[in-house]
């Protein structure tokens, strides 16, 4: 499992050049995990094999509304600036694809949800429970914390408010 996160974080940070956006996308794949075991404990299911195997197939899964997201967002020039705006309607257009791979998503582990057997709706649960929520975070998180760290960056590269020299005293 650690050389498949090491290999996953090497490829997040190699596609956006960027380790604070792999970080972005790390903190979404951990809340999708916390997303899962929420939705067992609401739907009163077992956290036992298939549930693991659900939260941990799960994670691919959850971080890819985020990157269609994160992808938009560096791809439109004002938004990649810190524009508020532009970003709101970036995420507005993302919205409906990830909405629809979600939904599509979700519908088809409906019929493991209906299982009589009780073997397959863990798995199920979990992973449509954390992929409900981290559509959510997609879509709220992840501009939101885009912005804070590209205003950071903006901020940085302003002039200060008062220059060394101006500390000399005479």
């Amino acid at each position: 499992v650690g050389v498949l996160v090491i290999l996953m974080t090497a490829t997040l940070v190699l596609s956006f050049n960027s380790f604070a956006l792999a970080g972005l996308l790390a903190v979404v794949a951990v809340a999708a995990v916390g997303l899962a075991a929420m939705a067992l404990w609401l739907f009163n299911s077992l956290f036992g094999f298939t549930a693991i195997l659900g939260t941990l197939g799960l994670i691919g899964l959850a971080i890819n509304d985020s990157i269609v997201v994160l992808a938009a967002l560096r791809n439109d020039p004002l938004a990649r600036q810190g524009d508020v705006n532009a970003t709101r309607q970036v995420v507005l257009k993302s919205t409906r694809h990830v909405v629809a791979t979600t939904v599509t998503t979700i519908v088809g582990f409906v019929p493991l949800l209906l299982d009589s057997t009780g073997f397959w709706p863990p798995l199920a649960i979990a992973i449509a429970g954390g992929l409900g929520g981290a559509t959510l975070l997609a879509l709220y998180f992840i501009p939101s914390a885009y912005l804070l760290l590209h205003r950071s960056k903006s901020t940085a590269h302003r002039q200060p408010a008062m220059r060394p020299r101006d500390l000399v005293l005479d």
